[in-house]
């Protein structure tokens, strides 16, 4: 057992009496007392993981994981939260921020070292099933249902895919899924089960097994597509989340437009959030409430974006820098009007990327692609 853990802790004793119990263990061990030689120590060497307190001078431990999540490199890192503080709402914070763990001081030093190796052992299996490469994640969310989020955000998880670039796509919802019916696949298994299982038991390889390879070179896990099925938890969809994580460069996520569990374990764990808006009146008044509620769930650093999607012609559209204003995102882009193209596309079951590559909306979402690169 090798495996270096960075303890941060604006007290020494802490640091010596956590130290020296985990090298008892066998781990190495590198300290820091403030976010800033933390953040030191990540940049010369990423440890396996990061035992982080709370409550520290200057930037404190929320803020420290927040700014971890927002890069690639510690997108995954496994952090232990430690605070005095063991109120409900604390806890809530410090997971939403994006810890793994959260104990209350005083630590019981053998619940401790027993949270430490089973993090440590889910860091194993990832980095076997994928490589450790660190994963872009970047959700898609409408500012109502009908925006054409799923299907946006399923072509530019073809734009990323490549012959030197692993994408998946993913539906992360419980029902109604359309992967299936825009990619042409049939009998594909998808999240069927998942929904139901214990979260223990959703492995990587047991998600790898559902994962589809596209003809176009993209991965994608599909969610059933029949109505009224299972409601997928949250620990659920975290779980799939973080079997997913590790597999590819860039992990694209559909979700819902609503603040469903999907919603709240997919958001903090993006480096990028896409919302998606219709530039009508009733459209944009949603996206203003639904942008805030999301800025509440991200992590600091994290890209937030709107992308403005015409599905057919409006005769008096709301304009770019009114979306801009009353959103309060910077608008990445617009997909143009093609409802011909999209209904094509669906009928043949192939993305609008292979049907008119050359097409207005098709050009447009690789230019989105490149954005979010």
């Amino acid at each position: 057992m090798n495996e270096l853990i960075l303890i941060v802790d604006d007290e020494v004793n802490t640091l010596k009496l956590l130290g020296m119990a985990l090298e008892r263990e066998g781990y190495r061990i590198a300290a820091a007392q403030d976010a800033n030689q933390a953040l030191a120590r990540i940049d010369a060497q990423v440890p396996d993981l990061l035992i982080l307190d709370v409550m520290m001078p200057g930037v404190s431990g929320l803020e420290l994981v927040q700014r971890l999540r927002a890069r690639r490199d510690t997108a995954t890192l496994p952090v232990i939260l430690l605070s005095a503080k063991g109120e409900v709402a604390d806890r809530v914070a410090g997971l939403q921020a994006g810890a793994d763990e959260y104990l209350v001081k005083p630590i019981d030093t053998s619940e401790l070292m027993a949270r430490v190796a089973s993090l440590v052992e889910r860091t194993r299996r990832l980095r076997a099933d994928g490589g450790g490469r660190p994963t872009k994640v970047i959700s898609f969310i409408g500012a109502k249902g009908g925006t054409g989020t799923t299907n946006v955000a399923l072509n530019v998880g073809v734009a990323f895919a490549s012959p030197e670039t692993e994408a998946v796509a993913v539906e992360l919802r419980g029902h109604a899924g359309t992967f299936p019916t825009l990619l042409g696949m049939k009998a594909v298994k998808g999240l069927d089960g998942l929904v139901e299982m214990d979260p223990r038991a959703i492995t990587a390889d047991e998600v790898g097994r559902r994962l589809v390879r596209h003809t176009t070179g993209l991965q994608v896990l599909c969610a059933p597509d029949r109505i009224g099925g299972g409601r997928l938890g949250m620990p659920q969809a975290e779980a799939i989340l973080l079997s997913l994580v590790g597999k590819a460069d860039y992990l694209v996520v559909d979700l819902p437009s609503a603040p469903t569990p999907s919603v709240h374990a997919a958001i903090p764990r993006s480096q990028a959030v896409v919302l998606m808006v219709e530039p009508t009146r009733d459209c944009v008044d949603r996206a203003s409430a639904m942008a805030s509620f999301l800025q509440g769930l991200a992590v600091g650093g994290a890209v937030l974006q709107s992308v403005v999607v015409t599905r057919s012609p409006i005769a008096s559209p709301v304009s770019m820098s009114e979306i801009e204003e009353r959103v309060a995102w910077p608008v990445a882009g617009a997909i143009p009007p093609a409802p011909d193209a999209f209904a094509r596309a669906a009928m043949l079951g192939r993305p609008i990327l292979q049907i008119e590559p050359d097409g207005s909306a098709s050009q447009a979402i690789r230019q989105l692609a490149g954005i979010l690169h």
